[in-house]
């Protein structure tokens, strides 16, 4: 495995992203375009799998953040979450060049172009001023990322070393960023790093300890559930060699994301260098789980089998950082290590909570907590039962790099349609981690339960409702992605009918009108659809739905034209607000009204006989 990912190349794997993806041949674009589809590689090939709090995780919101046109400040991509704003500026350029100094300059200047105080007199296509609409400048920090195939050389990386240039009225943004350049050698390590980064270590790491007075390297706890907790200390060295062969694996079960070079990290990286002394007091340590320990204390060794760490990235990766500064003040420092023994297949619940307790700080991929829920092991045990065109579902409740020959079923795209289509787009309801949330608050239950409860297990039908409901949202999708093209040219139908799931809502609303009015069960229906034999002829079910997504599309478009108007209007506000739900039923009402003038011209998903 290891031979086989070092002749990864990031150049050949972005060609054939954009041969695949984008179906045309890489010098057939624009260097422009050549630019942005490689930072649209790079976000999700590396950046989403490393630091996936840093990029959305949902296409349309992706889309949204690409900075396209002229104007765009020298940004390809903006993204803001948890207050960290991610920019994006790439390259592409041929093979053995050397990086343009003056481009990266301009890069280093990007703030200056974009901040109110500063920025006024630099003009701003449409999407970068609505990107830049959500930054909070007095408080949150600026990830600035310059990626190129171009050859950066010793002058251009001193530059960056200098940071952003910030200057007058500016001042307030200082320890407010992280400058970083990548080149062609740097973005072939990271894909390497990325594409390995999902799989656990393979052999028992072995962990060496620090003795204490009495030549004791560990404590020992263990409860009365036979698990065991060994904690201790660790030198820095030993730490940031860990990681050096390990990588992304030491994290395979972690949930919490790397945030990069922030002021907090700064100074870990910092004291490690310069205080290695006073580590100690200034760190929380580590946290990590094994599914097995052995121990050898002659040799103060811990031998530890599925490694992972689930708290502490942040820790580790600045280690190694110091580490190839200052290898010397590493062995000085002393880190607080804690090492807990679990069984992954026995009490899938007991590490949720590990993990979840442990990560209070960044922002966690809530659905991971979910993909051992019983209800999630059901759902890809259904799927992988059914068959389109001879090809089985896969149902994928784990994240997983592996390929295989099924049609796959992203967890977070099912439950997001799912809601969207009986209640409404999930950014309408707190986003994503919304939908993964257990508590009261959370809408797990509405997409997995009876609204109050989720469920243990699921019954046929209640099964048959949700693979219905994802075949027929799947059948609305090729309508709408048909539709895309025609829609840029119309100003309001391309900005109203932007995202998906606004869309699945609106068919589901007029579906719902429809079967109430005609005194029929909605519900039966969409079970019918469970099955997806229907997706493979044409029918009466995608007429019905095509016929129904069309009239959506005009709902939708009215509904957004009206609450434009005023003059504070926010373009991406309407895909949030919960109360355009009711706005758009109203429109859809009277679409429906005028369009069918006979109750029994109504259609219905199976026909109206």
């Amino acid at each position: 495995m290891e031979v086989m990912e070092t002749k990864v190349k990031f150049r050949d794997e972005f060609k054939k992203f954009v041969s695949e993806i984008k179906e045309v041949d890489i010098d057939r674009l624009t260097p422009i375009k050549q630019s942005k589809a490689m930072a649209e590689f790079y976000l999700q090939k590396i950046q989403k799998v490393i630091t996936p709090a840093l990029v959305p995780t949902d296409e349309d919101d992706f889309e949204n953040c690409v900075i396209d046109g002229s104007d765009d400040c020298g940004v390809d991509f903006l993204y803001r979450s948890d207050g960290i704003v991610l920019l994006i500026q790439a390259k592409y350029r041929g093979f053995g060049k050397n990086e343009k100094p003056d481009d990266v300059t301009h890069f280093c200047e990007v703030l200056k172009r974009l901040h109110p105080a500063t920025g006024a007199k630099y003009p701003k296509n449409a999407k970068l001023k609505e990107a830049i609409a959500d930054i909070d400048w007095d408080d949150d920090f600026f990830n600035l990322q310059y990626i190129t195939l171009g050859r950066i050389g010793s002058g251009v990386r001193a530059r960056i070393e200098e940071g952003p240039t910030l200057g007058s009225g500016l001042e307030s943004l200082e320890d407010r960023w992280e400058l970083s350049a990548s080149d062609e050698s740097d973005l072939n390590a990271k894909l390497r790093e990325a594409l390995s980064s999902g799989e656990t270590i393979a052999q028992p790491l072995a962990i060496r300890f620090i003795p204490d007075g009495d030549g004791v390297p560990w404590l020992k706890l263990e409860s009365g559930g036979k698990r065991n907790t060994y904690t201790g200390f660790v030198s820095g060295s030993e730490i940031a060699e860990l990681y050096k062969p390990n990588r992304f694996r030491l994290f395979a079960m972690n949930i919490r994301d790397w945030i990069g070079d922030t002021s907090t990290n700064k100074g870990i990286v910092s004291t490690a260098e310069n205080r290695p002394d006073d580590f100690l007091f200034f760190n929380n340590g580590i946290s990590a789980v094994a599914t097995g320990v052995e121990e050898f204390p002659d040799s103060n060794t811990l031998q530890c089998r599925n490694f992972s760490i689930i708290n502490g990235a942040q820790t580790v990766r600045s280690l190694f950082k110091a580490h190839s500064n200052n290898p010397s003040s590493l062995k000085r420092t002393r880190v607080a290590v804690r090492i807990s023994t679990i069984s992954l297949g026995k009490e899938p619940l007991f590490v949720e909570e590990v993990t979840r307790y442990n990560n209070t700080q960044n922002k966690v991929s809530v659905s991971d907590f979910r993909s051992n829920d019983p209800i999630q092991r059901e759902l890809a045990d259904r799927f992988e039962k059914m068959k389109r065109g001879g090809q089985q579902f896969w149902y994928k409740n784990k994240r997983s790099r592996e390929k295989r020959d099924k049609i796959p079923i992203e967890m977070e795209e099912f439950a997001k349609a799912v809601h969207a289509f009986r209640f409404g787009p999930h950014d309408m309801f707190g986003g994503t981690a919304r939908l993964f949330d257990t508590s009261q608050e959370g809408r797990y239950s509405f997409v997995y339960g009876d609204g109050e409860t989720v469920w243990i297990t699921m019954s046929d039908e209640d099964f048959l409702l949700l693979s219905g409901i994802w075949f027929l949202c799947e059948e609305i999708r090729l309508v709408w992605k048909e539709n895309k093209k025609q829609r840029a040219k119309d100003d309001a139908g391309g900005k109203g009918l932007e995202r998906r799931y606004m869309v699945y809502y609106a068919v589901g609303e007029l579906l719902r009108m429809i079967y109430q009015q005609k005194g029929k069960d909605l519900n039966v229906d969409l079970r019918k659809l469970g099955n997806p034999k229907w997706t493979e002829r044409t029918g009466v079910e995608k007429e019905t739905l095509r016929e129904l997504t069309e009239l959506a599309f005009t709902g939708l478009v009215k509904a957004y034209e009206t609450a434009s108007r005023p003059k504070d209007f926010r373009h991406r506000n309407w895909f949030r607000d919960k109360e355009n739900l009711d706005a758009i039923a109203t429109d859809l009402r009277f679409i429906r009204d005028i369009k069918f003038s006979g109750k029994d011209q109504l259609p219905l998903l199976l026909g109206n006989s």
